[in-house]
């Protein structure tokens, strides 16, 4: 019997992207909750979004995939609790923020 390569690739594929989970950050009020939580200013980057009522600034940490949002390494705010939100990222967003 003649096996499908289509199949194989499609069910590679699917496998790979369940497998990598959405990335997210998160989103902080300030900079300096940002630096408190990832002790390193480097690590930390703001954005200005505008909104209904004007220009706002957000601070975000680094990327981590969803399926790490437990541990505090990658996820300190698990702890902290000083994150406001989250941003998303990963296939087919376009990094919308969400609150948390």
């Amino acid at each position: 019997m003649k096996k499908s390569k289509t199949i194989s690739l499609v069910l590679l594929s699917s496998s790979l992207f369940l497998g990598c989970g959405e990335k997210v950050r998160n989103q902080y009020g300030s900079w300096d909750d940002c630096v408190k939580d990832y002790r390193d200013p480097k690590k930390c980057e703001s954005e200005q979004v505008q909104t209904h009522t004007g220009m706002h600034t957000y601070y975000h940490g680094p990327w981590y995939r969803t399926s790490r949002s437990s541990d505090p390494v990658s996820n300190p705010s698990v702890t902290s609790h000083r994150a406001v939100g989250i941003a998303r990222g990963g296939f087919g967003s376009s990094g919308s923020h969400a609150g948390s």
